[in-house]
């Protein structure tokens, strides 16, 4: 079977192109403007990071791609393993489907109403001697900072507690939205929340990779209250580690724009807290693979570094 039959179900609007060896999935009508744009079936990452984009200034785990598609600026998430695991395999995945169900979720959640950068491709290509680069295309978001690097210039004292009343506000409600439409967030972190930098009124959900919907009618109780919880362990150990900025009140805040009553948000921060201590010492494991394998900088949580404003990872 090649690889294009192997590919899930597509959405409505969108092609599968075939080249010798990869295959693209992207919308019709950008697929000339695409393909001029250099981003091909086969293409992939060369030696030393070389590849056919140009690496952009915002960074995930590294430099996404840079592109512009029929003058629409995009940028290009090369699908990259954390910790350990980068060290062995790098950019190399076993299951060729996960950018395109990346792209099928998108636009699931963008149908529901849930405020996500829109892909216009996802590309497997076979590498040797196993596995499949992969990588997804959105469109670039512009004049947006993601909440990690918001609490970090709230940290350095570059932004106002005003900036993160109103950024918790939005993030909250943001939150909420994914919740409803059942979808369980595989990565909720603050890089993840993106937010439109200023005003702070308008936020996105970012990469969605290993996310999925549950079902129809939203997320139970107990599945959002552990997937807060994994927001909430990254906010804590960097509030542990730099210092504070979030803090009770903040947290509150949060869930009171996520919808939680006023009887119900000590029980829900008490049981969100938790969670997120029952899994700190796994999560604690993976992000010192991280710092040792991986990027070396957390440029969103240090109290002495500033970082450019983020845009989509995916």
């Amino acid at each position: 079977m090649g690889l294009a039959q192997r590919l899930p179900a597509l959405p409505d609007g969108f092609k599968v192109v075939e080249g010798e060896r990869g295959v693209i999935a992207c919308r019709a009508a950008q697929l000339e403007a695409l393909l001029a744009a250099g981003f091909s079936p086969d293409g992939r990452h060369r030696a030393r990071g070389a590849s056919e984009m140009e690496d952009a200034a915002e960074a995930g785990r590294e430099p996404l791609g840079k592109l512009e598609v029929g003058g629409v600026p995009c940028l290009a998430r090369r699908f990259s393993h954390g910790g350990l695991a980068r060290a062995i395999t790098g950019r190399r995945f076993r299951d060729p489907s996960r950018p395109f169900n990346e792209l099928i979720l998108s636009e699931a959640l963008r149908e529901a109403g849930v405020p996500t950068p829109r892909v216009l491709a996802a590309r497997a290509v076979p590498v040797f001697p196993f596995g499949y680069e992969l990588t997804l295309v959105t469109e670039r978001l512009g004049g947006t900072l993601d909440l990690g690097h918001l609490l970090g210039a709230v940290r350095r004292g570059e932004r106002g507690a005003g900036d993160l009343r109103r950024a918790l506000d939005s993030a909250g409600a943001l939150v909420q939205l994914v919740h409803d439409a059942g979808c369980l967030h595989a990565d909720l972190q603050p890089a993840n929340i993106l937010l439109h930098e200023g005003c702070w009124a308008e936020a996105w959900i970012l990469d969605l990779d290993r996310s999925r919907i549950q079902g129809a009618g939203g997320l139970p109780e107990a599945a959002r209250i552990r997937n807060l919880a994994r927001l909430w362990r990254h906010v804590a150990r960097r509030e542990r580690d730099h210092g504070p900025v979030v803090g009770a009140g903040g947290a509150l805040r949060f869930l009171r724009a996520y919808g939680v009553g006023s009887s119900d948000l000590r029980r829900w921060l008490d049981e969100i807290r938790e969670g997120a201590r029952e899994g700190g010492l796994l999560h604690g494991a993976g992000w010192w693979l991280e710092r040792t394998f991986g990027r070396s900088v957390d440029a969103r949580a240090a109290a002495s570094s500033r970082q450019p404003p983020m845009t989509p990872r995916g």
